[in-house]
């Protein structure tokens, strides 16, 4: 049977694949799909001996993928704000910054080949969606850096935090009370989850099954567990608070140690290498280019569970019966948002390779 263009969107799913469909994503070995006037090429699952793009002598194609990012970024940001710099593209040297990323994407891919090839390409449309390359990007979840590692992760992989170290809290570094504010951040977590779990009321009610009593006036049989309930959600309340003052101590504290720095500049580096290694290039780029690469081997090449894996969690991606070794994208807005805009960056920056 003939596959024709038709056929081929009544079965695809996810806007971010939909608008692939005229010249596809690029890899390799991808499968066609031919109609009478188009032919697509689509192959999101990986093959083992995909081989990544090598540079010449003269760095030709570090060259051109940086390029084609940066026109990309130029025809979507002259004269509207970047995300997360919030600055129009010409107020901010992005080409310093993406040549800086790409050549260490490069040696990255090279390093991790033999866990999973990836392609240099994609993984700048990901970083691109993590922070627009904008190295001093903080999350309201507390990610940092261009890959946007949270602590327990850059810990994992033996990049620094600030916190760290018991000299972030002794001057010269701004703002020292605030060191430990990330311990504090995840330790009223951890206790608030406790708490939820331990302390949670019985009977559930639902808001339906509330208002039936309200309304068959036997609220007064469910004043003991009401008291408990209000008693519940102001402990949790209470932790909410706790959790959210350390959170913005401990970005305060970020901020504070970074503005006006550059690491471009040598004294700027050192001092921020001492600090926060998640702020630099070389230790999350090989992080993050390692973690997916073990994601696309846990799922034998699929290039979107492994994407997904790394911004939520690999263990979120396991899928079920004949698709469990490939994988899942996770029902939630977050995951198929972020597979969207991570597949569009790249399609955007390949085609004008």
């Amino acid at each position: 049977m003939r596959i024709t263009r038709r056929h081929f969107i009544n079965y695809a799913v996810g806007g971010g694949v939909l608008a692939l469909l005229k010249q596809g994503i690029g890899y390799a070995h991808a499968q066609e799909f031919v109609s009478e006037d188009v032919r697509t090429p689509i192959n999101i699952i990986i093959p083992k001996d995909y081989q990544p793009p090598r540079d010449d002598y003269s760095g030709r194609y570090r060259a051109k993928l940086s390029r084609a990012a940066l026109e990309y970024l130029e025809e979507n940001y002259s004269e509207r704000r970047l995300p997360v710099w919030e600055v129009t593209f010409d107020e901010v040297d992005l080409e310093k910054r993406v040549t800086n990323i790409v050549h260490w994407i490069m040696l990255a891919v090279q390093k991790y080949v033999d866990i999973y090839p990836l392609d240099p390409a994609w993984i700048l449309a990901q970083i691109m969606k993590e922070s627009y390359f904008y190295e001093f990007a903080i999350s309201k979840a507390l990610a940092v850096g261009i890959c946007q590692f949270i602590q327990p992760t850059a810990k994992a992989h033996g990049i620094l935090c600030a916190g760290d170290k018991p000299s972030h809290s002794r001057p010269p570094y701004k703002l020292p009370s605030y060191a430990g504010s990330l311990k504090k951040y995840y330790r009223f977590r951890r206790e608030r989850r406790k708490y939820e779990r331990s302390n949670e009321p019985r009977p559930h009610l639902s808001e339906r099954e509330a208002i039936k009593i309200i309304a068959e006036g036997k609220a007064g049989q469910y004043q003991k567990t009401a008291r408990k309930y209000l008693k519940f959600w102001e402990k949790v309340a209470e932790y909410d608070r706790k959790v959210v003052q350390a959170r913005d101590q401990y970005r305060e504290y970020l901020e504070a140690n970074v503005k006006g720095r550059d690491i471009f500049d040598d004294n700027d580096l050192r001092m921020i290498l001492k600090f926060d290694e998640r702020f630099t290039y070389k230790k999350p780029i090989l992080a993050m280019v390692k973690m997916l690469s073990k994601g696309l081997r846990a799922r034998n090449g699929n290039i979107v569970a492994a994407t997904v894996g790394f911004n939520a969690g690999l263990s979120s991606t396991k899928g079920f019966g004949a698709y469990e070794p490939y994988g899942r994208i996770p029902a939630s807005e977050q995951a198929t948002t972020y597979i969207s805009h991570v597949l569009i960056n790249h399609y955007e920056i390949v085609r004008r390779m």
